[in-house]
């Protein structure tokens, strides 16, 4: 939102200059992005009004003939040159506020004695399509616009969605009176004159359109608007057009409340607010002819029996009612379209205009009869001597009555922290326009008014006490009260989570942040679970559900790195919810390349075991443990996947990609994921002494058939070894001569220890004699 400082004094008249106005609007929760000058035109820029225009044969151009108190000659290429209109002309020796300095030259082999300059020349706007007209009555001719456009600046500001009231000069001033400024109330008067009104206002649906306006306006002559006008509407970021079109968004900047003026001969019966019909199309202003939805909220033109579109809703005019040269009676539409309705609507067509962007947060419904006023009060300053408003006007109005909210002023003080007296926080509630009803004593019933669309609760009424007595006025303490039991632990999952990535981000891992949509296909593909939950208004076609893994997200994350030439290793991870039958927390990683250094069979340090070597220290970091076990999964390897066991309870599954999903991605080989299920199961924590007493060391080969898995044999390992083994580690695989084909070694170091002394070698050697007896049963040799 650009607001005019000049503008902005018109209603607060005390208002400080731009740097203390800037601090004075941060502490109302408006961010001041920008606040820059308006540049005053050169001396030798001045008004001049076009006599003639002469095409140049050929050359795509024309010359210009200019009294500026003397004739000039210049050429344009601007399409809207034509005779009878008031320009800006920099003469020779001018200087734009761009820098360039105008002399006299030819051009198309044609003398040009200055140029005539279009909004952004001039340095009033972004529009160069043309030249900037003005009225040709505006100046006297030779005048320095200098005199006009003087010293001025525009202070850009972001609006948070909550607050669409600061959508206007008259909202922004509103909201600075509260700290204590005085606020000149626009009060528009236009003449009104009892003519009849030629049109009636229909509407189908009033929970889509609760209140619609139509006032009446003829004897208007169609022109440019005042140059003041028209260098504020630059300004603010939209290009003049017309006298009546510009005095429909001067009204809007200024008060706030969208509008449409129609050309009154060219609506027929009257205006008629439905919904599309099926096969229904529109072209709107901007050119474009769109193929409407059932969903789509129109203004329709009505002749007898049959109504057919004129506009979009809130978003955009027909361009058959639009206002045009010969226009000489307008109709103005001011009227409260539901916010979910324009939005789904400007989503859909892809429009995005000033009105949407006022009505999808939410108009002032009470609004509209001050804001037509205004417009039909410009209308006769601006269209021409003739121009009669009509004293009636057409209206429907179901607007629903806003319900009260429940106020206390020691509530307020017990939540900020501060003691504010209870006539000081009904002062602050009135000057932004509240009105408080004592309903006994210490409690009252407010009624927020019309504009202010977020105060629906106390809390929000509390906030508006702390925020115009000032933020910074709150001092900074621990509270002095206890959490409430139900709130005891409430923060666990949080730190839970906290702790999981502390521990993966101390492994080496990256996080990553995806977002959580996805679609049927990308789930198909990637051999998903297909989802469960769907968007009704998807943002692209490749987001149209709600994920139900996190490894497609890591996938294309690795995707994206490999194209821009990373070369790894890559170690990433993401902790985020999915939704299949209930939404769950996940953790997903991915791996690709060498990131630890092997201590056995080199190839390894980047592969499968890789993986599950750190997965085991993640969970020895948490206080858990870690097995897996041989099972296959539709997006792993079915020769390298597995599932996870954490704390002996199955969470998730690792495994190496599919071959077939890699080469459809066009991904490297190597590449191994793991996905756990949140939270993951709590093991025993226990506390132990120091050892005092050491460690009986062994070592052991065992001979197994390939197919038989690590977990097996460490299984019947820890089933004979006795109480008091205290470590198991694998060493070494071994396969090859002497072992027989399809045969393989597993080595291991075994550690036993008794907790109060010291083992003897004939009791460790008991303990490996049971181990061996248990092995060999099983069928598996002894390497001795």
């Amino acid at each position: 939102m650009k607001v005019v400082y000049s503008w902005l004094k018109e209603f607060l008249p005390e208002a400080p200059r731009s740097d203390r106005l800037e601090e004075m609007l941060a502490g109302l929760g408006i961010e001041t992005e920008a606040i820059y000058p308006l540049p005053v035109p050169h001396s030798k820029i001045v008004f001049a009004q076009v006599k003639e225009v002469r095409p140049i044969e050929g050359k795509g151009v024309q010359q210009l003939i200019l009294d500026a108190g003397l004739e000039v000659r210049v050429v344009s290429a601007a399409s809207n040159a034509k005779a009878g209109v008031g320009v800006a002309l920099a003469l020779p020796g001018a200087v734009l506020p761009d820098g360039s300095c105008i002399s006299a030259r030819k051009v198309a082999g044609v003398e040009s004695f200055g140029m005539a300059l279009s909004a952004r020349e001039l340095g009033m706007g972004e529009y160069a399509g043309g030249l900037l007209e003005l009225p040709p009555d505006a100046l006297p001719p030779g005048t320095p616009l200098a005199e006009v456009y003087g010293p001025d600046e525009v202070i850009e500001i972001e609006i948070t969605p909550n607050r669409p009231d600061w959508l206007s000069v008259y909202g922004v001033a509103r909201d600075l009176a509260a700290l204590g400024l005085g606020l000149v109330e626009p009060n528009p008067s236009p003449k009104t004159t009892p003519i009849p009104l030629p049109f009636g206002v229909w509407i189908e649906d009033p929970r889509a359109c609760d209140r619609f306006t139509l006032f009446y306006a003829r004897g208007v002559r169609v022109g440019p608007s005042p140059l003041l006008a028209q260098r504020r509407l630059l300004a603010a970021g939209m290009r003049p057009i017309s006298n009546v079109v510009d005095a429909t968004n001067y009204a809007m900047l200024e008060l706030g409340n969208p509008m449409h003026a129609y050309d009154a001969k060219r609506i027929g019966e009257g205006l008629y607010v439905r919904f599309a019909r099926p096969g229904e199309r529109l072209t709107t202003l901007d050119g474009v002819t769109r193929a409407l939805s059932p969903d789509d909220l129109l203004i329709t033109v009505k002749k007898g029996p049959e109504s057919y579109p004129a506009g979009l809703a809130g978003i955009m005019g027909g361009a058959q009612e639009e206002i045009w040269e010969g226009t000489t009676a307008v109709a103005l539409e001011v009227a409260h379209f539901d916010p979910v309705v324009v939005r789904r609507s400007a989503k859909r067509h892809g429009l995005r205009t000033e009105a949407s962007y006022r009505f999808e947060r939410g108009a002032d419904p009470e609004g509209l009869l001050r804001a037509a006023a205004r417009f039909l009060e410009l209308l006769q300053a601006w269209g021409g001597e003739g121009v009669e408003a009509a004293a009636e006007w057409r209206e429907l109005n179901h607007l629903q009555p806003r319900a009260p909210i429940p106020f206390r002023p020691a509530y307020t003080n017990r939540l900020v922290g501060l003691e504010y007296p209870e006539e000081e926080q009904l002062s602050i509630l009135r000057r932004l326009g509240c009105r408080a009803e004592a309903e006994g004593t210490g409690l009252y019933r407010v009624y927020p008014p019309s504009h202010r669309v977020d105060l629906n609760i106390e809390e929000d009424l509390v906030e508006e006490v702390a925020r115009i007595v000032g933020y910074e006025k709150i001092p900074v303490r621990l509270p002095s009260f206890f959490p409430h039991p139900d709130n005891l632990g409430v923060d666990e999952p949080y730190e839970a989570s906290e702790r999981l990535k502390a521990v993966m981000a101390g492994l080496g891992f990256q996080e990553v942040i995806n977002y959580a949509w996805t679609s049927p296909e990308e789930c198909e593909h990637l051999r998903a679970p297909l989802p469960t939950v769907y968007m009704q208004n998807p943002q692209t076609r490749e987001r149209t559900a709600l994920r139900t893994m996190l490894y497609p997200g890591l996938l294309k994350n690795l995707q994206a790195a490999l194209a821009q030439g990373e070369e790894g290793p890559f170690l990433l991870f993401e902790l985020g919810r999915v939704f299949q039958r209930t939404e769950t927390p996940h953790l997903g990683a991915l791996l690709l390349g060498e990131v630890v250094a092997g201590r056995w069979q080199r190839g390894l340090e980047g592969g499968f075991f890789a993986l599950k070597g750190l997965l085991e220290t993640a969970a020895q970091g948490l206080g858990s443990q870690v097995r897996v076990e041989k099972q296959a999964f539709p997006h792993l390897h079915p020769g390298i996947s597995g599932v996870v066991y954490w704390n002996n309870a199955p969470v998730g599954h690792i495994g190496a990609l599919h071959p077939a999903i890699a080469e459809d991605l066009e991904l490297p080989s190597g590449v191994f994921l793991f996905e756990l299920s949140l939270p993951l199961p709590k093991g025993e924590t226990l506390f132990r002494d120091m050892p005092r007493h050491p460690a009986n060391l062994r070592d052991l080969a065992v001979v197994v058939p390939e197919s038989v898995p690590y977990a097996e044999v460490e299984g019947l390992i820890r089933a004979h070894a006795g109480p008091y083994l205290e470590k198991l580690e694998v060493f070494d695989v071994y396969r090859g001569k002497p072992l027989a084909t399809g045969q393989k070694s597993l080595a291991f170091h075994l550690a036993f220890r008794h907790p109060e002394r010291t083992l003897t070698d004939p009791e460790t050697d008991s303990f490996m004699q049971r181990i061996f007896a248990g092995l060999e049963e099983k069928g598996y040799a002894i390497r001795r």
